[in-house]
């Protein structure tokens, strides 16, 4: 919220106010990898207990596609979960800084490497 805060007098209105403020949040959470010094604890599951009162089961399907979607890089976990929330092209380039042709190809080379893996 801060960083929308700090960064709303440069805010033109050249795209939706949506595609701005993931653009701000996509940057925010990157700029932590980039300042040196600054520790964070990543841990490759979820603990078990974390929903303990939802029993929901994931089937096998499920589970292969995520452990796909896990394998990708960050850059391509940027644009799948964009293009998985409904995200239009030119949206999606406006959030990452891309251009709109180049996510084009990119969803299409992330899908094949997701069909590719999970075959």
């Amino acid at each position: 919220m801060y960083q929308l805060w700090k960064s709303y007098p440069g805010f033109r209105g050249a795209s939706k106010a949506s595609s701005w403020m993931y653009r701000i949040a996509l940057n925010t959470a990157i700029a932590i990898y980039r300042k040196p010094g600054v520790q964070v604890a990543h841990y490759p599951e979820l603990p078990i207990d974390l929903h303990p009162l939802q029993e929901e089961t994931i089937s096998e399907n499920e589970e292969r596609l995520f452990e796909a979607l896990r394998s990708l890089n960050d850059p391509e976990k940027a644009i799948i979960a964009l293009y998985l929330e409904d995200f239009s092209y030119e949206e999606i380039a406006a959030i990452t800084g891309i251009s709109e042709n180049n996510i084009g190809v990119r969803l299409h080379r992330i899908k094949n490497k997701l069909k590719a893996i999970i075959k």
